[in-house]
């Protein structure tokens, strides 16, 4: 037979609350912290996107764009499907545009892959193989082929 002690449930209960508040303090916490690293790295974003402007005009290109949207497709099982993409700028330099992407740190080599697949995507979809790379730690423009 299943014993259960009813002059401790009142104990119980308080326990019970005490673990539910401090459940529900520690999610609004994560999530307050979230908001927080996203505020900081769209915050880095910005500062280096300036910083990228600034170098592209110092070497002579010319802003088209901020932040174009382009649409793109794949087909899964015969089935076409569309999707965006969102390039940092699109740039010219003696009549020849270019897409470029801004990354600061490792994130700026050809070696991270992330970088690498993102670049080829916008290849793909904008139909070019007329690419940069804006390294802002660096300060370096790389022209990028596939």
């Amino acid at each position: 037979m299943l014993y259960f002690d009813t002059h401790n449930l009142g104990n119980y209960l308080l326990y019970l609350v005490i673990f539910s508040i401090l459940v529900y303090l520690g999610w609004k916490l994560r999530k307050i912290y979230n908001n927080v690293i996203f505020f900081l790295y769209k915050k880095r974003g910005k500062k280096a996107e300036k910083k990228a402007l600034k170098l592209l005009k110092k070497k002579g290109f010319k802003v088209i764009s901020i932040q174009p949207t382009a649409k793109g497709y794949v087909h899964e099982n015969e089935k076409k499907i569309s999707f965006t993409i969102r390039p940092d700028l699109l740039v010219s330099k003696d009549n020849v545009i270019y897409v470029a992407e801004i990354k600061s740190g490792f994130a700026a080599s050809i070696y991270n892959i992330n970088t690498r697949r993102q670049l080829f995507e916008y290849s793909k979809v904008f139909n070019s193989n007329k690419l940069i790379l804006i390294d802002t730690f660096k300060k370096q423009i790389k022209k990028i082929e596939f």
